[in-house]
């Protein structure tokens, strides 16, 4: 797969993909940066170094942030074998939501923050976890997670 970094061919995916990254470095601070990908069967959204999963972006002016952070969580999750992103309120992954007219991180989560979402490009790096792993990990070790 060629590496597409002409940004006058879909400037909006290059823009969403500032967003994802920024996440993609808050989260998995080793991980390189997504790109856009380039074969025979269209545009993807994936790792340089790796290649991408999934189907290819919909070559559509409507085809926005919410699409190009579907396809960047189906390549992350790929690559990384596990969750990406996920919420740092309840440890669960979240998915890409458009409310309001904003793209966002959701989170079906339980509990005081019950169904809510961050903006995508918004994730900070946070090392907390949620309480029912806290106490789990706690029992396990006997010990209060650093």
């Amino acid at each position: 797969m060629e590496t597409l970094t002409d940004r006058d061919f879909y400037p909006e995916w290059h823009e969403a993909l500032v967003l994802l990254n920024r996440d993609l470095a808050a989260t998995e601070p080793d991980a390189e940066p997504f790109a856009l990908l380039l074969d025979e069967y269209g545009v993807y959204v994936g790792f340089p170094s790796w290649g991408a999963q999934g189907n290819p972006l919909p070559e559509q002016p409507e085809a926005g942030l919410h699409e190009v952070a579907d396809a960047a969580q189906e390549s992350a999750m790929e690559h990384l074998w596990r969750v990406w992103p996920v919420c740092p309120e309840h440890g669960l992954g979240v998915h890409a939501r458009t409310e309001g007219g904003q793209v966002l991180w959701w989170c079906a989560g339980r509990g005081p923050a019950q169904g809510h979402g961050t903006p995508v490009g918004t994730f900070e790096a946070r090392r907390t976890m949620s309480r029912r792993a806290s106490k789990r990990r706690q029992g396990k070790s006997g010990e209060t997670p650093s």
